[in-house]
């Protein structure tokens, strides 16, 4: 995989860092279908292996969203097959990326494909349940987006929080755009187009549960400020370590938190 953005199947896979000659680490997107937060990340990762994110379907406009974690997980093990058939694959995903991180290694083991190493970044273990009220999916959908955008506040402004519970998507997007609050480039349509990707994902997450075990090694970094017991994998990837991180589920990705992590990732992959 050469190219600065290749295009493989019906999603992308994008180069994050451009590397050695150690085998590459691929990253899974998180519920917000981007690879944008895992850049730092692969640039102290990614001395000496390219790293590469997957975006999710969707998230270009290049077809509908998927709704479903198997339908995920499958269609990227059959991509990385196709890029890698040798095997050796390290997957890395932080929250939903790591759910679908571990579905893709399950997969690719089942059909006797090497898989060096998974690492889950402050994943709680996915449990079948109702989807939350579109207004609330919307606001954590804008919460995570803050949380992505330099410079921006992570806490969301009373005037969104008090609008009626049964406010829809739209109607929460249009009062963010009236505010000026958001850069803007983040005008209502936009953020419409990039919603539908994220709440696609949010559905597929709430439709999954783990049924099947997982006994290839795993790596689990979780946030200090986590809830560490809603983020227990032992009975699903017996072979798990576990590993904690400064900061809680954003900040991670932030400072030293963020060097901790490229520092635990760079050891376990050179074993």
């Amino acid at each position: 995989m050469g190219a600065d953005m290749a295009v493989v199947g019906a999603h992308q896979i994008v180069k994050l860092s451009a590397g050695g000659n150690q085998a590459p680490l691929f990253c899974v997107h998180s519920a917000s279908g981007s690879a944008y937060h895992y850049q730092q990340f692969a640039q102290l990762v990614g001395v000496d292996r390219p790293v590469y994110g997957i975006e999710a379907p969707g998230f270009d406009g290049d077809r509908q969203p998927i709704r479903s974690v198997p339908e995920l997980s499958a269609e990227y093990a059959a991509t990385l097959q196709r890029e890698q058939p040798e095997g050796g694959f390290a997957l890395l995903g932080w929250s939903l990326g790591g759910i679908i991180a571990l579905d893709i290694a399950r997969r690719l083991a089942a059909d006797g494909i090497q898989v060096r190493q998974v690492i889950l970044v402050d994943v709680s273990v996915p449990v079948v349940t109702e989807l939350p009220p579109e207004k609330l999916i919307a606001v954590r959908f804008l919460a995570e987006l803050l949380a992505d955008v330099d410079g921006m506040p992570t806490t969301l402004p009373p005037f969104l929080v008090g609008l009626p519970d049964d406010a829809s998507s739209a109607t929460v997007f249009k009062t963010v755009e009236a505010s000026k609050t958001l850069p803007a480039d983040l005008d209502a349509d936009l953020l419409a187009e990039r919603y539908a990707v994220f709440r696609a994902l949010v559905e597929a997450s709430y439709g999954f549960e783990v049924r099947e075990t997982y006994t290839r090694p795993v790596l689990h970094l979780m946030a200090a400020q986590s809830p560490h017991d809603v983020m227990r994998w032992f009975a699903i990837a017996p072979d798990l370590t576990e590993q904690i991180v400064l900061g809680d589920h954003h900040s991670i990705w932030t400072g030293d938190s963020l060097r901790q992590l490229a520092d635990h990732t760079n050891l376990i992959l050179m074993d």
